[in-house]
C-alpha cells in the first residue's frame, strides 16, 4: 500500500520549482496507521542562502489544511478551472498557495524573505504544472 501511495503522489507533483537557487532537496512520506497523518513533503533549501527555502505538502483533501476566510489574501483560478488560495497570514515565515486536484490538497510554501523574487503568480504557474493522474486511496 505504501508503494502505491508514493507512486500515485510522485506522478502528480509540480514539474516546476521557484526561480531561485537550491542546493538540496529532501522528501518524506508519512504513512502511519490509518490515514490521519498521511502526508508527502518535499523541501528545497540552499546551503548558503537560508532564505531560499521552498516546500510542497501533499495530503488527501479530507485531511488537508483548513483555510479560514480571514487568512486569504488572494484567490486565483488555475488552468483546469479549480481555485487556489494565496495566504501570507497562515504561517509566520512562509507564504502559501493552497489548491486541490483530484482528491489531493497541495500546499506550496515559499519563504517570505524571497517574496520579492517569488510572487504569487509564480506559485500559480507551479500549481498549473501539476498533472495528477490518480485519486488518493
Amino acid at each position: 500500500m505504501l508503494y502505491k501511495k508514493v507512486m500515485s503522489i510522485s506522478n502528480a507533483l509540480p514539474v516546476q520549482i521557484p526561480p531561485i537557487e537550491f542546493t538540496h532537496n529532501f522528501g518524506r512520506l508519512s504513512d502511519l496507521d490509518g490515514d490521519i497523518n498521511d502526508e508527502f513533503e518535499i523541501e528545497y533549501r540552499h546551503i548558503n542562502k537560508p532564505q531560499n527555502h521552498y516546500m510542497i505538502w501533499v495530503k488527501p483533501v479530507k485531511l488537508g489544511l483548513p483555510i479560514r476566510k480571514e487568512h486569504i489574501d488572494q484567490t486565483f483560478q488555475l488552468k483546469d478551472g479549480s481555485k487556489a488560495i494565496y495566504s501570507t497570514k497562515i504561517a509566520r515565515e512562509f507564504n502559501l498557495l493552497v489548491f486541490e486536484k483530484n482528491g489531493w490538497q497541495y500546499v506550496l510554501n515559499i519563504n517570505k524573505a524571497v517574496s520579492d523574487q517569488v510572487k504569487p503568480e509564480i506559485l500559480v504557474e507551479i500549481a498549473n504544472s501539476v498533472n495528477p493522474l490518480s485519486e488518493p486511496r
